[in-house]
């Protein structure tokens, strides 16, 4: 395996050599400004020599506090003394605007084989959706990072499911049947009645795509067959959707006070053993986490990573999936190094560059670096050093070349297999379809606002959670839907159809 990484690394010098031209005696310096983390260190970073090596130039790094980043980046934006490169973090107006003051390089002619031959290759066109300006002709003026996620999830207690002789649920029916012996099968022996399956996690998506996915809803932002587009809410599966949440809370199936609920609290209630399901916002990171954050305090505690649940009659699962953009690189339009930041970013958008920037040096950071895994063994010395000369923030496209995952998650060989294991499984159940999201397109921001202020949202909120704990009737939500929700979005459905928006 080391001489698979020193392999790859000297295919990318070799690759710096044909990227930035020969190299004079001194090479250039390429300055940057970074957004990193407090406890990574700059100053004397072998990491960061490492990859000036790599690449044929020398970096230097500012970087700010991540709490005052962006104050520093806009200062910097409104002086006359800009980095070559620049960590820019906005997609939004701000972007559209320095974009428009000529601030950043318009990359849209250098995005091609020749120039940047490996952004080309690895940034989809959905990818790039995000960083192109609209009002500029959709031209592009950064790059974006871009993170592999790990599959979506529903974690369950597997002590629990063990101990009423279950399975892990794969369909609505299924998911209902273990949620209801979850409540009344007293799964944690304690001879009290104070168990729930699960808790609507309002705040975090009550529609999260872990559950729609056995619904046949889609985002508002992605047609139907014939093109046409609709709010999710008013789709037919919708209520299908809210019938299902409602039945498991006539049966007590869900913690009676879930719209009480905020942010991670129905975290807590899994960890305290109230809850033995949680689903929104989670992937098999978590169960990884989880599993090793909380064996201590029960000796039972067990826990299951559960796919996205499917239809009846199907094995697959369709899980929507934006891709996930974490920021975004441009280069300054007054810098004297166009061509060598040019080749630069473009360089970082291969595997051997942010294995480097999340891994590190061989001997300081890691002792052995699975490449197949993307996972390193540490002594304890290497990982103080890895914790202060690498870091996530670091890496310029936080995926693999392929689209796989830059870093498995674990902290021993044991948790790593245990990890790539879920996941695989998840995986081959579960069709992620990318679409993008419409929140930066001219005029969404305002009409949102609009529905806002007329209290629509509030509206829904309140008549969905009565509809679910059985306080009005069928007729009087799908009325709501239709009459009321479904008219109000009607403007965003035709910006969507304007834009034709993920066809």
């Amino acid at each position: 395996m080391k001489k698979f990484l020193s392999m790859v690394l000297c295919l990318a010098l070799m690759m710096s050599v044909f990227a930035f031209g020969a190299q004079a005696e001194e090479p250039i310096t390429l300055t940057m400004l970074q957004r990193l983390p407090a406890s990574y260190i700059v100053e004397g970073n072998p990491v960061i020599e490492a990859w000036g090596e790599m690449l044929g130039v020398k970096i230097e790094i500012e970087a700010p506090p991540i709490s005052s980043y962006n104050d520093r980046r806009n200062i910097i934006l409104a002086s006359d003394d800009l980095p070559d490169i620049i960590y820019v973090g906005d997609t939004g107006s701000s972007y559209a605007q320095w974009a428009a003051d000529g601030l950043f390089v318009d990359l849209t002619e250098y995005l091609n084989e020749e120039d940047m031959p490996n952004a080309y290759r690895v940034l989809t066109d959905l990818e790039l959706n995000s960083v192109k300006v609209a009002a500029l002709d959709n031209h592009i003026f950064s790059l974006p990072r871009v993170q592999t996620k790990p599959m979506d999830t529903i974690l369950y207690r597997q002590d629990w499911l063990d101990k009423l002789g279950l399975e892990v649920p794969t369909t609505p029916e299924e998911f209902a049947a273990v949620m209801e012996a979850f409540t009344t099968q007293d799964p944690d022996g304690n001879g009290v009645d104070d168990t729930y399956g699960f808790a609507i996690n309002l705040p975090m998506g009550a529609a999260h795509r872990v559950m729609t996915s056995a619904f046949d809803m889609r985002p508002s932002e992605v047609p139907d067959a014939e093109g046409n587009y609709q709010v999710m809410e008013a789709q037919e599966g919708y209520m299908d959707y809210l019938d299902w949440l409602r039945e498991m809370y006539e049966a007590g199936s869900i913690d009676p006070e879930f719209y009480l609920i905020t942010n991670y609290e129905d975290r807590d209630m899994f960890h305290a053993g109230k809850v033995g399901a949680i689903y929104a916002n989670t992937v098999v990171e978590h169960y990884i986490t989880e599993m090793s954050e909380n064996a201590w305090v029960d000796k039972n505690f067990k826990l299951a990573a559960g796919a996205p649940l499917h239809k009846e009659g199907e094995e697959v699962a369709n899980v929507y999936y934006n891709p996930q953009i974490w920021g975004n690189y441009a280069i300054s339009a007054s810098t004297e190094h166009l061509d060598e930041a040019i080749a630069f970013l473009d360089a970082c958008y291969t595997d051997a560059v942010n294995e480097l920037l999340m891994f590190g040096v061989e001997g300081v950071t890691y002792t052995t670096f699975y490449h197949d895994g993307h996972y390193s063994t540490k002594t304890a010395e290497q990982l103080a050093n890895w914790q202060k000369y690498c870091a996530t923030y670091a890496t310029i496209n936080y995926q693999c070349e392929d689209k796989g995952l830059l870093i498995a998650n674990g902290n021993t060989e044991e948790e790593v297999a245990l990890f790539n294991e879920a996941n695989n499984a998840i995986a081959e159940v579960t069709n992620r379809v990318t679409f993008v999201s419409g929140g930066s397109l001219p005029g969404v921001a305002e009409q949102n606002t609009k529905i806002v202020d007329a209290g629509i949202s509030d509206k829904f909120g309140e008549l969905r959670t009565k509809y679910i704990c059985g306080q009005i009737d069928r007729d009087e939500m799908v009325e709501f839907l239709q009459n009321e929700y479904a008219p109000a979005y009607a403007e965003l459905e035709a910006i969507y159809a304007a834009y034709e928006m993920n066809k």
